[in-house]
């Protein structure tokens, strides 16, 4: 019976699996691809800019969310096991993520005036490539939310669908780079707006209107939402500070060259990286529908034992091989052998904590978050105020050795959990009891 039960589950993950890797290898390769011709074509300094871009977008994205997308994993969780409605908490997270938004665009433009001060760049092609960011991540904005709830309600490959049509208008901008021959990080930033925007019209395509109606949201809401979210604020943080800030120290110590080769090949590392959105795709929705923690708690070890075995096969292809890796990027890079190595062994850690992270807080583990992001914090002051940015592999050592870090404030959290979990459990128990008496008067 247990074999049955087991090959049953198999058959499922495999289908999932293989489900994703179809409809996926449209979508992200052709973001990949756009990412690689992108480096290939633009020149140096066109390329630090571009990278200096993507750093804003990607500090105001995380900056705009803050665990908050992320955290419907556990309110849908706790609803199915509770019976309470979920509407409220899209609607109060939908407002809290539009407030963030404007914040940390204010927070990166100022960031952005510093940077520019320091480096004597343009600033006239700084702000431009500044408004289209903040206009992608506003277009992005409008579809993340919807295309979470349409996994969540298992409808996966429709989710798929979105994502790719944001891709491919991605990749043609990047195919009329090469027939134009405009090699601008205002180029391929543009590539960037379109795809967000092709993305939001697949989703209104599938799921109509907005899933997350205008509503009135109660304070009890808020307290819950809240009461869950601020504990892993400052993880988040510090998250994406991190890196940042390395790329900002190669730039200011490194100069334009070492931010260009230490950007690159970390494109390597973000092609490896797909893992992690698998694990956000399809690993995370189906988990939040599993009620059972022992059950839960035995599928959470079966993956994260594939992730620590397939990290270990990634980052030994890349000492083997780096050769056949560095021919993604181009021959401007072709001399970092090490250096790929430690961008793999980066993309590894970030791959095991982000799922281990995601298992934490789907159990609603997050009362130690705010501890382990000021140990990350202390780590972070002293390593990188001691650190030695002679060339692009001393960068992506200190990306390496943070990771590391976060890997195992995250595990120690995990740790906790098991052993103590009343320790690290979030209480929400006096907004649950409020909920079940909003449900009981909607029912009379």
């Amino acid at each position: 019976m247990s074999s049955l039960a087991v090959s049953d589950w198999f058959a499922r993950w495999s289908r999932l699996s293989i489900e994703f890797g179809l409809w996926q290898a449209v979508g992200q390769s052709a973001g990949l691809i756009s990412g690689l011709i992108y480096v290939r074509l633009m020149p140096v300094d066109q390329y630090a800019l571009y990278a200096i871009s993507l750093t804003s977008l990607s500090f105001i994205s995380t900056g705009s969310d803050l665990g908050l997308t992320s955290s419907l994993n556990y309110f849908w969780r706790e609803s199915s096991r509770d019976g309470c409605g979920i509407q409220p908490i899209i609607a109060a997270v939908q407002r809290l993520r539009w407030a963030l938004f404007v914040l940390a665009s204010f927070v990166s433009g100022l960031l952005l005036l510093k940077t520019i001060s320091e480096q004597n760049l343009s600033i006239i092609s700084v702000f431009a490539c500044f408004g289209l960011v903040v206009a992608t991540v506003s277009a992005r904005l409008r579809a993340i939310l919807d295309i979470q709830l349409m996994r969540l309600e298992g409808m996966q490959r429709e989710s798929y669908y979105c994502e790719a049509a944001g891709s491919i208008a991605r990749l043609l901008v990047a195919v009329a780079m090469i027939v134009t021959g405009i090699t601008t990080a205002l180029f391929g930033l543009a590539g960037g707006l379109l795809g967000s925007v092709s993305m939001v019209a697949a989703v209104r395509g599938f799921a109509g209107t907005s899933r997350s109606k205008s509503q009135a949201v109660e304070s009890e809401t808020w307290r819950k939402l809240l009461g869950y979210v601020i504990p892993t604020v400052f993880t988040t943080l510090v998250y994406i500070v991190q890196l940042p800030l390395v790329l900002w120290l190669a730039l200011t110590f490194g100069g334009k060259a070492l931010l260009a080769e230490t950007f690159a090949v970390g494109r390597i590392g973000a092609i490896y990286g797909l893992m992690s959105i698998f694990v956000g795709a399809v690993i995370a929705p189906r988990l939040a529908r599993i009620s059972d923690d022992a059950h839960f708690a035995r599928i959470v070890g079966l993956f994260m034992l594939a992730l620590v075995l397939l990290s270990v096969g990634a980052t030994m292809i890349a000492y083997l091989a780096p050769s056949a890796l560095l021919l993604l990027i181009g021959p401007n890079y072709a001399h970092l052998d090490r250096e790929v190595v430690l961008s793999i062994a980066a993309a590894s850690f970030d791959l095991l904590t982000m799922f281990l992270a995601m298992a934490n807080r789907m159990r609603g583990w997050v009362r130690l978050e705010s501890v382990t992001a000021a140990c990350q914090a202390v780590v972070i002051f002293i390593l990188a105020s001691h650190w030695s940015f002679n060339d692009s592999a001393s960068a992506l050592g200190l990306m390496v050795v943070l990771n590391a870090f976060t890997f195992l404030w995250t595990g120690v959290t995990s740790v906790v959990g098991l052993l103590a979990p009343a320790v690290v459990k979030v209480r929400l128990a006096g907004w649950i009891s409020a909920q079940e008496g909003h449900v009981a008067r909607y029912n009379k």
